[in-house]
């Protein structure tokens, strides 16, 4: 059983390239930073200019014809964009893989949560996950909420994904400790074996009732509280989960969706590149991805 975290992290990081794409999540991690009276740490990974003869000779040249230097204009712009907001900001610039140094410095900084953007067409406004954030969210041991929505307000609406495994218990967990104000759905979707083979009605009801079982079993052996499960509407449904998920999201207005990356089954391990994957492109609102700590320990 995986612990439960304690409250929201004491540090989170912002992963921005500077971009108007990187805006939203600017402006939600600043929100979380002020409402967890957190330490907001910045990083914007520089792209390698080893090939740039003005950048390998810049010294060489007359002052008045050098580049200015990448660093401090990006750490500017960061305290430029945020004005005043947190409190408590730490900016690192750093250069090198992208992912690779984004990991390194959530771990050196202690940040128990990842914020960053997604990628849009700028001729069919569509979101997309770019390369940065799709290896982010495979790799990252550390939670990481990908912002598509504009930060107006706290989230008041979330929905969990669940399919009763530890890691969606973690995921829950990590919802309930980190958003104490927000109602709370716990959705589970199932799609019967072999559908479309038969239309018996006793066999879908038998696998409906074997599903609300697993459910209640799954919050009775949680270690919740009972405060917190009775801030908790559970809902479970046939059909595909990305589906489903999406259908609900729309008609009640949530405005964040919680999962867990991995699941009860081995072939649940991999759907971070999959179901995960459709979930946050798929998906108009933010999404939460929570990495159960022994699963991440195990990657």
């Amino acid at each position: 059983m995986p612990t439960a975290p304690n409250g929201p992290p004491a540090r989170l990081l912002l992963a921005t390239d500077l971009s108007g794409r990187c805006d939203r999540a600017l402006d939600r991690a600043a929100l979380l930073a002020q409402a967890w009276n957190a330490t907001l740490v910045v990083v914007h990974v520089l792209e390698s200019r080893l090939d740039d003869f003005d950048y390998l000779h810049r010294h060489e040249l007359p002052s008045w014809r050098r580049a200015p230097d990448r660093a401090a204009l990006a750490e500017s712009q960061i305290r430029r964009d945020l004005g005043t907001g947190p409190n408590a900001i730490v900016v690192r610039i750093a250069e090198g893989d992208p992912v690779q140094r984004i990991e390194e410095i959530a771990r050196e900084e202690g940040c128990g949560l990842i914020v960053t953007g997604v990628a849009r067409d700028q001729t069919l406004g569509r979101i997309f996950l770019g390369a940065t954030v799709d290896r982010l969210i495979r790799r990252s041991r550390v939670p990481v909420l990908v912002v598509k929505s504009r930060a107006k307000r706290a989230y008041e609406k979330i929905v969990v994904a669940t399919d009763f495994s530890d890691s969606s218990l973690y995921a829950l967990q990590a919802a309930l400790a980190h958003f104490p104000n927000a109602a709370i759905t716990l959705l589970h979707a199932y799609e019967p074996p072999f559908e479309g083979l038969t239309t018996r009605t006793d066999l879908s009801d038998q696998l409906a009732a074997v599903e609300r079982e697993a459910s209640a079993e799954f919050l009775a052996k949680s270690g919740l509280s009972e405060a917190d499960k009775g801030r908790i509407k559970v809902l479970i449904e046939r059909g595909s989960p990305d589906s489903i998920l999406r259908a609900y999201v729309d008609d009640v207005g949530a405005d964040l969706i919680v999962a867990g990356s991995h699941g009860r089954s081995a072939v649940f391990d991999v759907l971070i590149g999959s179901t995960a994957k459709r979930i946050v492109e798929n998906a108009a609102i933010d999404v939460l991805l929570v990495r159960e700590p022994r699963a991440a320990g195990a990657s």
